[in-house]
């Protein structure tokens, strides 16, 4: 991509720019820094654009229009896929992201992850869900707010309308030379429609997908479509791409293998800086189902042979908890509780891997505090902040202040109980509660709290979840697998089936092909000879090792 932009600018038309974007904010600025290094992307950006999908279908098809049927001003709600539908008392909590935007249809995939089995259930109940969900977002569009659901919704509605379809069409023909689309495996059809539209409205339009790497079935994401759309596209307009700029040899074999065995190809051919790189894939054989620390720590000594720095090589796995596990850290909670939720942002801030996980720490603090004054009422958090016009900057820094006031430090706390109480302390005279009760009565001791503010070794890789490290890369990576899973990812990628498992073999693909010199995968001892060989299939040099 780096080098189309290069091209492209190279004989840039004045008033003209390139359009460049992506699913997620972390491939964003992952696009953005190479553009910026390689001295590509001009300053200012204007006329280009380089940001999120959701932003440029924001920008350029809701915010100026407005919607039919509000005459208040569009606002994103960026939270509002997890507000939840309860239609009655007693009923299991959805998130809103569980709906069709359009019909309010139950999403059954989505449903069944959260534990609420659609075929197990009564024609009249999944109905007052429907009903529930379509009410919630009739009185949120009233009001002009709209999620990232609805908003595509209200575009594809927009783009119906041929006479002003094509004023827009036009409008953009007019700014951007082409429109490049990266990270393609991460739409869902309603994308690949507002995609399609580009392309026939004649804007130059270029799609760069892995199909492998999609791993949100789970929200509506496409697999086999991407398949299909590529065919809609000349055979000189389609691309294959052989060649990995990223990872070491042993590692490109390694990941081919992770590829579905209807369409497994030959490895990427190495082009990298790593190209030459001659170490192996090591295999941590791990005895009985529970993932112990004893991953972590072989990892670092890995890490520590290589001369890897331990702080930019994570563990990966596809659960914070399996993942801390691996670690050697305490396993997220999972409670709900102010006090803990607070603990657990101090100490996701302070250990943060990245500046989204930092990001995510700080939105939690805030959410918390403007919770404990009373601020938020029936509101989600991003909804109170849409309403009352906050901008991060009014806030931002005061957060963070919080946040460093409140560092747990094993030599000024005797224990989680001191830290508690001097959060308690500070945080009575920094806020102002308006409701009666006091900061003691919101924050109440929780011994969940004493998990959370477990010390952090010094020197060990920080877990991250597979999720997170979409469109990222790290000298080396530990994968985690466990023995609830592993079995039946070697069952698909051998023989197809069970085909249920195909995202959770992808979601591998994902991790594995993050590393670019060292990729160390931990198995249940029952799966780990087996996955050795497989690995080996196309070559790779696979070591193993009982831990």
């Amino acid at each position: 991509m780096t080098e189309r932009a290069r091209r492209l600018f190279g004989n840039m038309p004045a008033g003209r720019g390139v359009a460049f974007l992506s699913f997620t904010q972390a491939a964003v600025f992952e696009l953005e820094t190479r553009l910026r290094q390689e001295g590509v992307l001009p300053s200012p950006v204007f006329p280009s654009f380089i940001g999120t999908f959701d932003s440029f279908v924001w920008q350029f098809l809701i915010a100026p229009f407005g919607m039919k049927d509000s005459d208040a001003r569009p606002r994103l709600i960026a939270d509002m896929a997890e507000l939840t539908v309860t239609p009655f008392d007693g009923a299991h909590p959805l998130p809103l992201s569980c709906f069709c935007p359009l019909t309010g249809e139950i999403y059954e995939q989505a449903a069944k992850f959260r534990g609420f089995d659609t075929s197990q259930k009564p024609a009249s109940q999944l109905q007052a869900y429907s009903s529930a969900a379509k009410s919630i977002r009739a009185g949120l569009r009233e009001r002009g707010q709209l999620g990232f659901d609805e908003a595509r919704s209200v575009a594809l509605e927009r783009l119906k309308e041929a006479e002003l379809a094509s004023q827009i069409a036009v409008a953009l023909a007019g700014r951007f030379r082409e429109v490049i689309v990266d990270e393609a495996q991460d739409c869902n059809p309603d994308d690949l429609a507002i995609i399609s539209w580009l392309r026939d409205s004649g804007l130059p339009v270029k799609i760069v997908c892995d199909p492998h790497q999609s791993i949100y079935e789970f929200r509506g994401g496409v697999t086999d479509h991407l398949f299909a759309f590529a065919e809609t596209f000349a055979a000189h307009e389609r691309k294959d791409l052989t060649g990995n700029f990223r990872s070491a040899p042993n590692i490109c074999k390694t990941i081919a293998q992770f590829r579905p065995l209807s369409v497994r190809t030959p490895p990427d051919e190495p082009l990298g800086r790593y190209k030459d790189e001659p170490a192996p894939v090591h295999i941590l054989s791990y005895s009985g189902t529970a993932v112990p620390a004893s991953i972590g720590t072989t990892f670092c000594a890995l890490l520590g042979q290589a001369a890897i720095d331990v702080s930019l090589s994570p563990v990966i796995a596809a659960t914070k908890a399996s993942g801390a596990a691996a670690a050697g850290q305490p396993r997220p909670t999972g409670r709900r509780d102010r006090s803990v939720r607070l603990a657990e942002a101090v100490i996701d801030f302070h250990f943060a891997a990245g500046f989204n996980d930092m990001k995510t720490a700080i939105d939690c603090v805030h959410q918390i505090l403007l919770d404990l004054e009373g601020r938020l009422g029936g509101s989600s958090y991003r909804q109170y902040l849409a309403d009352n016009e906050i901008e991060p900057a009014s806030w931002r820094s005061k957060v963070i202040y919080v946040l460093r006031e409140l560092q747990f430090d094993a030599a000024e706390y005797a224990d989680a109980r001191a830290w508690h109480a001097a959060a308690k302390e500070f945080l009575s005279k920094y806020l102002t509660v308006e409701n009666g009760q006091s900061i003691s009565q919101k924050l109440k001791w929780n011994a969940a709290i004493e998990v959370a503010l477990a010390v952090v070794p010094g020197a060990t890789a920080m877990p991250r979840t597979i999720h997170s490290v979409k469109g990222m890369e790290y000298p080396a990576v530990c994968v985690v697998t466990t023995a609830s899973t592993l079995k039946t990812i070697l069952d698909f990628l051998e023989t197809g089936e069970p085909a249920d498992k195909a995202e959770d073999a992808r979601k591998l693909y994902v991790a594995a092909s993050r590393a670019e010199r060292l990729l160390v995968i931990a198995a249940p001892k029952s799966q780990a000879e087996r996955l050795c060989t497989h690995l080996c299939g196309q070559g790779a040099i696979v070591t193993m090792r009982e831990i």
